[in-house]
């Protein structure tokens, strides 16, 4: 059991499933709260139910020791790799930002517009009123 890792922490579970549409290792609570909240694979992202994982059975006498934890190196590989997620995770942040906020230009741009467009016709509108009542007088 200590080979297997969890694919979505990187650690060995305490408590593995395997998805049988997948093929992956996961540690059960946090697969099971993925799942529940988005219903797909947090891998493959095809769709995924709490019925398509099956539990490993392990030897609970002892549970295994984080390698990443037992030596200097070690942690400061499990440092390195903490940071390079942290730095992936805004980059995706950042370009989630970027479109969001092109969005949010194009929509208030078009509301401008829609503004101007609003103003020329109610203009227009009294100008239009105004020539009426004077020709009527």
């Amino acid at each position: 059991m200590s080979g297997l890792v969890c694919a979505m922490s990187g650690e060995t579970p305490l408590d593995p499933v395997v998805s049988v549409k997948s093929g992956n290792l996961f540690e059960k609570g946090l697969v099971t709260k993925y799942v529940q909240e988005s219903g797909t694979c947090p891998v493959t992202g095809e769709p995924l139910s709490l019925d398509d994982l099956v539990s490993v059975k392990s030897s609970s006498t002892a549970k295994p020791r984080a390698t990443n934890a037992t030596s200097l190196p070690g942690m400061f590989t499990a440092f390195q790799d903490e940071w390079d997620a942290l730095v992936l995770e805004s980059f995706e942040l950042r370009k989630v930002l970027d479109k969001t906020r092109q969005e949010l230009s194009h929509a208030l741009y078009q509301h401008d517009a829609a503004c101007r467009v609003i103003a020329k016709l109610v203009k227009e509108r009294d100008q239009a009123r105004a020539d009426l009542a004077s020709a009527a007088a």
